[in-house]
């Protein structure tokens, strides 16, 4: 009982340091209200077109030009979304949007897991194995990231042309099936995976194959999420290859088939507009549940 008694009192005579409030000064909340506006401005700027496209697409045409420009629509018109629903060809039957939206997914939906194939496959190459001519290589595949797209028009459509691929889907898969800025992306990720792992599968007896696919590609997941996102959107929104390589409007994407919402006499902006927004949104909200994979693989990656 003396001993309790000696043991509080010693705990009692211990000072209790009194604890300090985490007082700030006033230059960092004005620091952080001038951060904050600055934030809300860009936000505006980056997403005024695009709300205001998004309200455009349900104004009268009469509307759309008027200026100044409007905000709300004053009179909502959703039919015109039934408008481009309901776009023909030109060529008879019935609506050819439907068609349109389906080229769009097959073919990005197919670059998408091309690429993921075979530049990962490029970038554990590049990253891992050792091979004779490898720097010359990987400097020679970079290089051509700084050719303009325009400069490989006619080439690409001789040899397209040569293999009787033009006005197919093959006209705008082939060459589309790799890409050096994503073989790029891949090895820098790679490059920072252990090569601890790969000799540890090595002494379990697994082939270099075997490595990649099962030990390799599934810590690669952010980046392969990153790279699977950018190139979707980029084929969802190719113009210039579908415009050259296809004659068919039956195999044209939406980015092209919008072009018949332009007519010869005049233009229903509104209807562009609301064709416009079935462009945009599938991209946004893929963006939106992506996201956070995009974030990692690009900090993972080594890219600032």
């Amino acid at each position: 009982m003396s001993s309790t008694t000696t043991i509080q009192h010693a705990e009692a005579a211990i000072p209790v340091p009194a604890v300090q409030k985490d007082e700030k000064e006033p230059r960092y909340y004005i620091i952080l209200v001038i951060r904050y506006i600055l934030l809300a401005i860009f936000t505006i700027i980056f997403l005024g077109p695009f709300i205001m496209a998004l309200l455009g697409s349900f104004k009268t045409t009469q509307e759309v030009l008027a200026w100044p420009p409007t905000f709300l629509p004053k009179i909502w018109q959703p039919q015109n979304y039934t408008d481009v629903w309901n776009t023909s060809s030109g060529g008879g039957g019935g609506s050819a949007f439907p068609r349109w939206i389906l080229n769009s997914v097959v073919l990005a939906t197919s670059v998408t897991v091309a690429q993921l194939f075979f530049c990962s496959l490029a970038g554990f190459a590049f990253a891992r194995l050792r091979f004779p001519g490898k720097g010359f290589v990987f400097a020679a595949m970079l290089s051509t990231l700084m050719l303009p797209g325009m400069v490989l028009l006619i080439p690409q459509y001789q040899i397209l042309n040569t293999l009787h691929l033009i006005n197919t889907y093959g006209a705008i898969i082939v060459p589309s099936l790799t890409s050096a800025g994503m073989i790029f992306l891949l090895t820098q990720f790679f490059r920072g995976v252990p090569k601890e792992l790969d000799e540890a599968a090595n002494i379990d007896g697994a082939g270099i194959f075997t490595t990649f696919w099962r030990v390799i590609l599934p810590l690669a997941k952010p980046a392969l999420a990153t790279m699977a996102l950018l190139t979707f959107q980029g084929m969802w929104n190719n113009f210039q290859a579908p415009l050259v390589f296809l004659n068919d409007p039956n195999l044209y994407p939406l980015t092209v088939g919008l072009g018949f919402l332009k007519g010869q006499y005049g233009t229903f902006y509104n209807v562009v507009l609301a064709g416009s927004m079935f462009n945009t949104l599938p991209m946004v909200v893929l963006f939106i549940f992506f996201s956070r994979f995009y974030v990692q693989g690009v900090s993972y990656s080594g890219i600032k």
